[in-house]
């Protein structure tokens, strides 16, 4: 009797088990199954192909802009998805071919920031850099050497002489922290313009460690402390699109110094905030994070920007907004029901006609699982 009521759990216990494993292995089936179609349809409604490549649409269907965050943007994309083998290394290959031809000279490796149709013909905008995007492209080729061994001595070249050109055009020596832009590092009143999502610490972490440069390591300490300095100047943490950074001061700019009148707001720019300092090392990178997560987790609804002290822009909620969220919150006890509140973003397709919320929805959700 006793061995029959054994033999009885040993086969109710192994049910169990594989009814379990069955549970977790359709769980992670549908979770791969959600990226590969996030990243499916994200790739056909934003990829343009042309005889020098193919680039990251951030325009619209018929008014068509390549920009090189977009750039960066799609061949991170593009490399996260090849490593869970949603893509190709052609793929890549394609979008390295784009930026290859449009970099700001034969002699620098920086990304023309911008191109268009103008006077009928697609052109470059101006020979100019943005720091930001060209970050991206130089991370996505540390991913690729990675990932394609037979290849990796072609990409890893092509960091190492972007990396030195951001070093060399994007970085001003007297404030210790990245410039917009070389044109910016040439302006003696914008040289020290300073926009809070160039601060990407898991990705200085990466250069230091492919380059054994502690520049890299210098920077992004310093980088912190002026983040640090911005968070402190409000309960809410929040930080500003842009900042005037000086030897002596760091402080928001004002409405309408750049862009737009949210310029010195919690706005599209810094938007990718919770997504640039996660997973960092840094303990100062990690008290900014915690302040601005802390804010948000008291929020009953995250809006699609805020002023600095806290007050929302709009009554409108946006994946631009709430796809970093939901990735700096993701498996955090603490955040688990802001988690859960941001998760919102992905009940939706991707639409086609909102390049910026759709490819950080996507760039996210390839990093979640």
């Amino acid at each position: 009797m006793e061995k029959r009521l054994r033999n009885l759990w040993l086969i109710v216990l192994s049910c169990i088990i594989i009814y379990g494993g069955l549970v977790l292995y359709c769980i992670s089936s549908n979770k791969q199954k959600i990226q590969e179609s996030i990243y499916d349809d994200w790739y056909h409604a934003y990829v343009i192909e042309t005889t020098n490549g193919a680039y990251v649409n951030a325009g619209t269907k018929t008014k068509k802009v390549a920009l090189s965050e977009s750039q960066g943007y799609g061949m991170v994309i593009t490399a996260l998805a090849a490593e869970k083998g949603y893509a190709t290394e052609a793929r890549f290959d394609r979008l390295m071919q784009y930026y290859f031809a449009n970099r700001r000279s034969a002699t620098s490796s920086l990304m023309k920031w911008k191109q268009t149709t103008l006077k009928k013909k697609w052109q470059f905008v101006d020979s100019n850099n943005a720091t930001d995007g060209d970050l991206d492209i130089a991370y996505s080729f540390i991913l690729a050497a990675k990932l394609w061994p037979d290849n990796a001595a072609s990409y890893k070249q092509a960091a190492s002489d972007l990396l030195a050109d951001i070093k060399a055009e994007n970085y001003n020596a007297e404030t210790g922290v990245l410039t917009v832009g070389n044109w910016a590092t040439e302006d003696q009143t914008m040289r020290y313009l300073f926009r809070s999502s160039d601060v990407m610490p898991v990705y200085f972490e990466e250069f230091t460690r492919f380059t054994n440069d502690s520049f890299w390591t210098t920077l992004e300490e310093t980088s912190a402390q002026r983040l640090l300095t911005l968070s402190s100047q409000h309960k809410t943490g929040l930080l500003p699109d842009f900042a005037w950074v000086t030897p002596t001061e760091t402080k928001a700019v004002k409405s309408k110094t750049i862009a737009t009148k949210n310029d010195g707001n919690y706005g599209y720019n810094s938007a990718r905030m919770p997504l640039r300092l996660a997973n960092s090392s840094n303990a100062t990178i990690k008290k900014v994070q915690k302040k601005l997560l802390d804010f948000f987790r008291d929020q009953p609804i995250v809006y699609g920007g805020y002023t600095l002290k806290g007050k929302a822009l709009g009554d409108y909620q946006s994946a631009s907004f709430s796809a970093p969220i939901l990735y700096a919150t993701n498996g955090k006890q603490a955040y688990s029901g802001l988690h859960s509140q941001e998760q919102w973003v992905y009940k939706y397709d991707i639409t086609g006609k909102e390049y910026y919320g759709d490819t950080l929805k996507t760039l996210v959700l390839l990093q979640l699982y």
